[in-house]
């Protein structure tokens, strides 16, 4: 017996030691340069021109603009860029954080819309200050729904590529934002912020066309994994920005994607809601059969705008949805300049109950035109843009140096170009945008 107590204890030494070896954690790194955190690499917020007019066209709280920007439009990459790696095991811990920038006054210190600092509260919450004078921004992280504010939010990447043992996260698998532009009335403080390293804003009047000259981004996405520092969710991006210095993220920003003019236009008051169209089978479809239905715009401009869709003329066109955009391009549905021809259903190719080989073109006096694919301003007819008054009728003045008039165009239900019609529902949807050029 005694000669087995030393082994005993051998033994035990053994099995305390292995108990006192730490254990390995998952570690994700990063892969790219990450310079796209940096002002100049941001990925742009592309509205082109953005107009001001009179209060009275354009009161408080007016939209502006509308895009929607993918991580993958920063510099140097691609939908395809890996930016992080990580092991099997992490699938359940992998985030991105979002946040204004913060610590800038016209990156997204100032929420102007929501009566931040000495500004007045217009009811536009998410709403923050811009390089432009009385034009605030709200960006959306689509994938989760949530606005960015000030203060870092998550949300979780379900999507990312397996690559042996390894998970790969590229543009691909993060979230789409989404860019709102709206009047505000008030300009954001000139102290107070963490910074404002551009100075100033773009002119407030003036007969030119002033570029978003701030390189200073509007907000960020960074990542968030084990073993990966990033800046905790709940704090201050005025004072939080740990990310910045780890090059951990990507950047979006207004920088060289935007202008701003103050030029006499026209804006769209009413629409028809509900455009309708008699019942009609896939066979007449197939047939070169079509329906039509006419719906009216509305429009009140000012006596001084210009209609046309030349420089600082303004004009007006249909602008299908993101979604049908999106659809457009797979079908081979667009003109050489971004211009639509054809607007499919919502859910087209998806939702079983939607016919396809069928889409909407439009039409005024018998004449095709195309739908707005972007809504970015310029490349007339081609594009989508169409002179605002032409075929227009008036009905008279609502204001002192103001005039309605009254547009009537045609939507036409048809087969697409090169396919056939199957069965189902037609249902789609359009905007209608009235802007200068």
């Amino acid at each position: 017996m005694f000669t087995l107590r030393p082994r005993l204890n051998q033994l035990l030494l053994l099995a305390l030691t292995l108990g006192l070896l730490p254990t390995a954690e998952a570690t994700c790194r990063r892969v790219y340069n990450g310079i796209t955190v940096l002002d100049p690499y941001s990925a742009q917020i592309n509205f082109g021109r953005v107009n001001l007019t009179s209060t009275y066209l354009q009161p408080v709280g007016t939209p502006l603009g509308t895009t929607i920007v993918d991580s993958a439009t920063a510099t140097g990459l691609n939908s395809e860029t890996v930016l992080w790696e990580c092991d099997l095991a992490d699938k359940d811990e992998l985030y991105e954080v979002f946040a204004t920038n913060g610590d800038d006054r016209v990156g997204g210190y100032w929420e102007i819309g929501n009566g931040a600092g000495t500004a007045t509260n217009d009811g536009l919450p998410g709403y923050y200050a811009t390089y432009f004078p009385y034009v605030g921004l709200k960006l959306t992280h689509l994938n989760s729904g949530k606005v960015f504010t000030r203060y870092w939010q998550q949300s979780k990447i379900t999507q990312y590529d397996v690559v042996g043992t390894k998970l790969q996260i590229k543009p691909k698998h993060l979230s789409m934002v989404q860019a709102d532009l709206a009047r505000v009335s008030s300009l954001p403080p000139t102290s107070g912020s963490g910074s404002n390293y551009c100075g100033g804003m773009a002119a407030a009047s003036g007969s030119g066309t002033y570029s978003y000259t701030c390189t200073q981004p509007n907000g960020y996405v960074q990542f968030q994994g084990p073993g990966y520092k990033s800046d905790t969710v709940g704090t201050d991006s005025n004072t939080h920005y740990s990310f910045w210095g780890q090059y951990n993220g990507i950047g979006f920003g207004m920088r060289s994607a935007a202008s701003i003019s103050y030029t006499a236009t026209c804006v769209a008051r009413n629409v028809t809601p509900l455009v309708v169209f008699p019942p009609v089978t896939a066979q007449e479809l197939n047939d070169n059969m079509t329906r039509e239905s006419d719906f009216s715009i509305e429009i009140e401009c000012s006596d001084q705008a210009v209609s046309g869709v030349n420089t600082n003329q303004t004009a007006l066109g249909v602008q299908v949805s993101s979604a049908a955009y999106a659809k457009a391009v797979e079908l081979g549905l667009l003109t050489g300049t971004q211009g639509v021809t054809h607007l499919v259903s919502n859910g087209y190719g998806t939702d079983p109950t939607i016919a396809t080989g069928v889409g909407i073109a439009l039409n005024k006096n018998g004449k095709a035109m195309n739908f707005l694919g972007t809504g970015i301003a310029g490349g007339g007819n081609a594009s989508g843009w169409y002179p605002v008054k032409d075929g227009a009728s008036a009905n008279g003045s609502a204001a002192s140096g103001y005039t309605t008039y009254t547009q009537t165009l045609t939507a036409v239900l048809k087969t697409l170009p090169g396919r056939k019609a199957t069965p189902g529902k037609v249902n789609a949807t359009a905007y209608v945008l009235v802007k200068v050029q």
